[in-house]
């Protein structure tokens, strides 16, 4: 577990959420630095900001996060309080934001619950019940954004299509996985960990499979119902945070409920497309695409729009993660010595039991 720790402090640092600031913003200057028609102009613009809409969009993003807090509070049984489930949202957005978004935080976020005394069978299911869920959600709803964007790039339509199908083969899995034969995550595992590299985590890796075997048989008895309305709450968190990008518009550009539902639309494939980019939570390429996306929408406010909406929706949670990390990294290494020191208290109690 201590090696664990030493990983996040490796994946999760300051100098990563620099980096993927940096390239972010880089981005952003090279698009003000091409445009030949922006000027300063075009930043003072920000004072047409509709401060209401503002508000709105940080209504949003607090409505998003509390949509997220309940799902996992309703997995876990309450098992962890309000707080703790704030943090783990916060660092699991901090680790998919400076991680590839092809690769994501799920990995880090089993640590997050282990931290809170959930079993590792149980923390590797919930992390992948809450992906299965969220990809749920593009699943149904991105195609019909897809169909309503108007797309005429055949890169873009090519992106979105490989997006899709990758989708949709990971939740294939991971469906099948968590409710309906677990074996296959354990074959899956113990396969990959038969490679040469991987083959001194070979024993760790068939416990937690076996784990998640018997977190699956609990999982399975919270019923229909239960899943209903942990896919409802899913798409209404989603929404939510979709709807943040039309409210930073709106404070610029009142739009018509028709652009409304096109910007809505875009934000779906660029979303889905984003999902396999290879920089840290797509910094850069989003920013870049965004601009293709909406420009036409948007004009002298392109830029400004950019930068509101990652501020609220992505560097946000970088400014959270570095916040939250030291603490959540002192308090694992208590627990941890907590728990050792427990042990060989145990195991000294057992040594005088049988002399």
């Amino acid at each position: 577990m201590v090696n664990s720790v030493e990983d996040v402090k490796k994946t999760l640092n300051f100098r990563k959420a620099f980096i993927t600031v940096l390239i972010g913003f880089s981005i952003v200057g090279i698009l003000i630095y091409r445009d030949k028609n922006f000027t300063l102009h075009n930043l003072a613009l920000i004072k047409n900001i509709d401060i209401k809409y503002l508000l709105f969009s940080v209504f949003l993003v607090v409505v998003r996060d509390l949509l997220y807090i309940l799902r996992i509070r309703l997995l876990v049984r309450k098992e962890i309080s309000f707080i703790n489930c704030f943090i783990i949202i916060a660092l699991w957005e901090f680790s998919s934001s400076i991680t590839p978004s092809a690769v994501g935080g799920g990995f880090i976020a089993v640590l997050f619950f282990l931290h809170e005394g959930i079993s590792i069978g149980r923390a590797i299911a919930y992390v992948m019940i809450t992906a299965t869920f969220d990809n749920y959600f593009f699943l149904l709803i991105s195609p019909v954004g897809f169909l309503f964007s108007n797309f005429s790039s055949t890169t873009i339509s090519g992106l979105y299509i490989t997006s899709y199908i990758l989708i949709l083969v990971y939740s294939t899995i991971m469906t099948c996985s968590v409710f309906v034969k677990p074996e296959i995550f354990k074959y899956i595992v113990l396969k990959v960990t038969n490679i040469w590299f991987l083959k001194r985590y070979k024993p760790s890796a068939e416990k937690s499979a076996n784990d998640m075997i018997n977190s699956s048989k609990i999982l399975k008895e919270y019923g229909l119902n239960f899943w209903i309305l942990i896919l409802f709450i899913t798409l209404l968190t989603w929404i939510s945070r979709y709807l943040v990008l039309n409210s930073v518009v709106q404070c610029f550009e009142h739009l018509s409920l028709a652009e409304h539902i096109e910007v809505f639309c875009r934000h779906l494939v660029l979303w889905v497309t984003m999902l396999i980019s290879p920089t840290p939570g797509g910094s850069g390429i989003i920013e870049y695409i965004f601009n293709e996306f909406y420009h036409h929408i948007l004009n002298d406010y392109s830029i400004i729009v950019i930068i509101i909406w990652r501020i609220l929706t992505f560097y946000l949670y970088i400014f959270l993660g570095l916040l939250l990390l030291p603490g959540w990294i002192r308090t694992f290494k208590r627990k941890k010595l907590a728990m050792d020191n427990d042990s060989d208290i145990k195991n000294i109690t057992c040594a005088g039991k049988g002399s």
